[in-house]
């Protein structure tokens, strides 16, 4: 039997990631769906925000999908639990380590040029799509109740477009932020002492 949201929740993460992980120079297609565009435009503002945190995952040549992983336990299992801005945190960053740089000026990639190769391409097409399925299953599984009770994907559309206060924005953006450095430093450490 088909899980309607199961399936809006990998579509969505399709359009964004898959978007994230085009070729450089491909031109960005159009949002699939409504919350597919909210996602964009928030992820968007998101990383306008935390700029140098970003760019420094752009092009990750690591292992992305454990990273995401630890991410995901991180951002969503920590108390309170999952927020939209946390969502928003988590598929961002997912995205930017899909993202391919047509140059290299990534700070691993700066001390001895490497080209890409073409199984490394097929690396990030590879990733996009388990990266789909553990983020989906995070979402659409383990964490379906609290998505239903905000109202699924129309909910998060909803949160988006509703106008909040800046202070608040400012607030939700700031946790989401220190909860991904937090994860991150997390990773780092575990990776480092295994």
């Amino acid at each position: 039997m088909a899980d309607p949201l199961r399936e809006r929740t990998e579509r969505l993460l399709a359009d964004y990631l898959g978007c994230c992980a085009r070729e450089p120079g491909t031109p960005e297609p159009r949002p699939s769906t409504p919350e597919a565009a909210v996602l964009r435009s928030a992820a968007v503002r998101l990383r306008q925000l935390h700029r140098s945190f970003f760019s420094a995952y752009r092009g990750y040549p690591g292992n992305r999908v454990e990273l995401v992983a630890l991410m995901a336990e991180a951002v969503l299992s920590d108390s309170p639990g999952p927020t939209w801005g946390r969502v928003v945190s988590l598929v961002t960053f997912a995205g930017t380590l899909l993202e391919r740089e047509p140059l290299v000026t990534a700070w691993w990639k700066k001390r001895s040029f490497q080209p890409r190769l073409k199984e490394q391409e097929g690396d990030v097409a590879r990733d996009c799509q388990r990266l789909v399925a553990l983020l989906s299953s995070r979402l659409a599984g383990q964490h379906r109740a609290w998505l239903q009770a905000q109202g699924g994907w129309d909910g998060f559309c909803h949160f988006f477009r509703s106008p909040f206060p800046l202070a608040f924005w400012r607030k939700l953006l700031i946790q989401a932020f220190l909860a991904c450095l937090l994860a991150t430093a997390f990773g780092y450490l575990w990776t480092r002492l295994l």
